[in-house]
C-alpha cells in the first residue's frame, strides 16, 4: 500500500493546486454561515473521488487479472491520461486572461447563495466526476494505485489517503476557520482574489507539470 500512496501522491498533490479555485464555493458557503451545506459539498466532493477512483481501479483490476498483463494495459492508459493533461493545459493558457482583465467566473457561481445541502452534495460530486480536468487526475491517481497494487484492501487504504489529501484544497476554508475563527476571513478573501485573478495561468502550469509526471510515471513502468 505504501508504494501505491507514494505513486498517487504526487498527483494528489497536484489536484490541490488544480482545484484551488474551487475554494470560492465553501468559502461563500462559511462567509454565509451555511455550515450544513458546506459539509454537503464536501461529502459530494469526497463521495466523487471514491466512485471514479474506485471504478477505474476495479477496471483496470478486471481487464488485467494479473500482475503481468496489467503492466502494458495500465501504462498505455496513463500516458494518454498524461498527454490529456498536457492538452487541457494548452487550452487552459490559451485561455488566460489578458493583463489588466478580469476573468468570467462559471455561470453557475451566481446561484451558490441558492444551494441547499442536497444539491451542494450533487454539486461537489459533479465537479470532480464531470469537469475534465479533474476527472482526468482523479482517474490518473487511481491507475497509479492500480500499476502498484493488486491487493483489494491496499489498493482502498491508498484510495482513501490518496482522497483526503487531494481533498485538502478544498477543505482548507473550514480547517483554517475551525482554527483561527473569524481571523481566518481576510487571508481567505485574499487567496481568493488571487486565484481568481490567475486561474488559467496557475491550472495551465500545474496540468503541464503532472502530465509529465504521469508521463513519466507510466514510462518508468514500461
Amino acid at each position: 500500500m505504501l508504494d501505491a500512496i507514494a505513486e498517487s501522491l504526487p498527483i494528489a498533490l497536484g489536484i490541490v493546486i488544480a482545484t484551488l479555485p474551487a475554494v470560492a464555493i465553501p468559502l461563500i458557503f462559511l462567509t454565509r454561515r451555511k455550515t450544513g451545506v458546506l459539509l454537503g459539498f464536501l461529502g459530494g466532493w469526497a463521495l466523487g473521488f471514491i466512485l471514479l477512483g474506485g471504478l477505474v481501479i476495479l477496471a483496470a483490476d478486471l481487464m488485467t487479472p494479473n500482475p503481468e498483463g496489467a503492466r502494458v494495459w495500465v501504462v498505455l492508459l496513463r500516458l494518454l491520461l498524461g498527454a490529456t493533461l498536457l492538452g487541457l493545459a494548452g487550452k487552459k493558457w490559451r485561455a488566460r486572461a489578458a493583463a489588466g482583465e478580469n476573468p468570467e467566473l462559471p455561470g453557475w457561481m451566481a446561484a451558490i447563495d441558492t444551494i441547499r445541502t442536497p444539491r451542494a452534495l450533487g454539486l461537489g460530486f459533479l465537479l470532480v466526476v464531470v469537469n475534465p480536468k479533474n476527472a482526468v487526475l482523479v482517474s490518473s491517481g487511481a491507475l497509479a494505485i492500480a500499476s502498484e497494487t493488486y491487493v483489494p484492501a491496499a489498493q482502498i487504504g491508498a484510495l482513501l489517503v490518496f482522497t483526503a489529501t487531494a481533498s485538502l484544497g478544498v477543505a482548507a476554508p473550514l480547517i483554517l476557520w475551525l482554527l483561527l475563527g473569524e481571523r481566518a476571513s481576510e487571508p481567505l478573501d485574499r487567496m481568493n482574489m488571487f486565484l481568481a485573478r490567475h486561474n488559467s495561468t496557475l491550472m495551465a502550469t500545474v496540468l503541464a507539470v503532472f502530465g509529465v509526471i504521469v508521463i513519466a510515471g507510466a514510462l518508468r513502468d514500461l
